[in-house]
Formats: structure tokens, sequence, C-alpha cells
């Protein structure tokens, strides 16, 4: 099954040993979604001078389902399509001393939860 890679960042798998698996190159063309953040007034059990927030988000412009692919996107995207059943979103990251990305060792599918495998 082809993956296609939506995300700025070339994404890594790797296995407990950290060694590679699988790469995909970053995209040309990431999917990114628009958020808006409103200022909430006040909520219960928050300490009074905490600014709150709230995020408005958009649609990421994401290409059309195709039988037998599948897409790596961020999870801000994948949360903002909960009905797509093609997304991947890189799991169980791997970073670097300074705490940047370097690779995950799993991925989590979007949309509705697929029958699970025995471990």
């Amino acid at each position: 099954m082809p993956v296609v890679n939506l995300t700025p960042h070339m994404v890594t798998v790797v296995d407990e040993r950290s060694r590679v698996i699988q790469s995909w190159p970053r995209a040309d063309s990431p999917a990114r979604v628009e958020a808006v953040r409103v200022r909430v007034a006040r909520a219960a059990g928050v300490p009074e001078g905490v600014p709150l927030l709230t995020e408005e988000r958009g649609r990421a412009d994401l290409p059309e389902p195709r039988e037998g692919t599948w897409f790596i996107v961020s999870s801000v995207v994948g949360s903002a399509h909960p009905e797509r059943r093609d997304l991947l979103v890189p799991s169980d990251l791997v970073r670097d001393g300074k705490g940047a990305v370097t690779a995950c060792r799993s991925f989590v599918i979007s949309g509705t939860p697929v029958q699970k495998v025995a471990p």
C-alpha cells in the first residue's frame, strides 16, 4: 500500500533499537490546519488571572481518499478530520538530546478504530 507524507518533515519509523524501518520525504505542499485562538472569560476551578484560550480550527486541504493509500499527517490535521480513515499520525516519538523529534516508533490511525491485533 502506498504511503504519502503530507507533513513538512521527513518521517522516519524506527524499531525499539532505533534501527530505521522506513522513511518518507517531507511534502512540498504540507497539509495544514488554520487555527484562530479566542480568549475565554473564565472557567470554573482555574485561578483568576490565568489566561484561557480556545481554538477554532479549520479543515486541511487534503487529497481525496484513494483506495489503498495512507496519508501521514500531523496530530492537528488528524484531529480536524475525524471522518477520515486513511490518515496516519506519528506516535511514540523519538527525540534527540535537545528535544527535537527525529523519528517515531508507530502511527495512530485516525477515524474509526480498526480491528485490534493480539500482542
